[in-house]
């Protein structure tokens, strides 16, 4: 396992990741830089939700949170995402890791894991596409961290109040490559914030 530092070791790690070379916008799928990935991982780590936990990433893309959660010592990790290619470019990523990854729709997703990890659609293109992630979430986990776009806090902060008690809110910038015909501009930063939840359904 590679021995990392602080959170800025694990940053420059997850900066040399494999991404894939195409992206769906009706998925609202973009990379998550690895600034935002290493923040969130090391918020869940000094909260104790990373070493030697059960997590999956749901939504996991290029496999960055899936990966950085094995590298800061989660006991197994789970990566899941809908998009085949996303899968293919994670398991490469993720060689040697001993990580599975899978191929399914989040809704899909059974069992019950300590921490769950999610950068999910924020719901600019299909409307409400986020809350099939909030949902699986807070039915499969006892600790969430999950970004959500600025925009839409009040509704994610309604939903997740009744289904979990808030912890933590961090706001912060995503910063979005140029991956899709109407950006106009090489990097854009998306006003984004972290949340950090304990469900009432699982955790004591």
């Amino acid at each position: 396992m590679r021995i990392i530092k602080g959170r800025k070791d694990l940053a420059i790690f997850l900066q040399n990741l494999e991404h894939s070379s195409t992206y769906r916008n009706d998925l609202e799928q973009y990379p998550t830089d690895a600034e935002t990935a290493a923040t969130v991982l090391f918020n869940a780590f000094m909260s104790g939700d990373i070493a030697g936990k059960n997590v999956v990433d749901l939504g996991t893309g290029n496999g960055i949170f899936a990966i950085g959660a094995h590298i800061l010592g989660a006991d197994s990790v789970l990566g899941i995402d809908i998009d085949q290619d996303q899968i293919r470019v994670a398991n490469i990523n993720g060689q040697g890791t001993g990580i599975k990854f899978l191929t399914m729709d989040v809704s899909d997703v059974s069992g019950h894991f300590d921490t769950v990890i999610m950068n999910p659609p924020f719901g600019s293109v299909v409307k409400a596409a986020d809350r099939p992630f909030m949902e699986k979430a807070v039915e499969i986990g006892d600790k969430i961290y999950a970004i959500h776009n600025l925009k839409g806090v009040e509704f994610v902060s309604k939903f997740y109040g009744k289904n979990a008690k808030v912890l933590h809110i961090e706001k912060m910038g995503i910063r979005v490559p140029r991956i899709y015909a109407h950006h106009t501009s090489d990097y854009s930063v998306i006003p984004s914030v972290i949340f950090e939840l304990k469900t009432k359904i699982h955790a004591p």
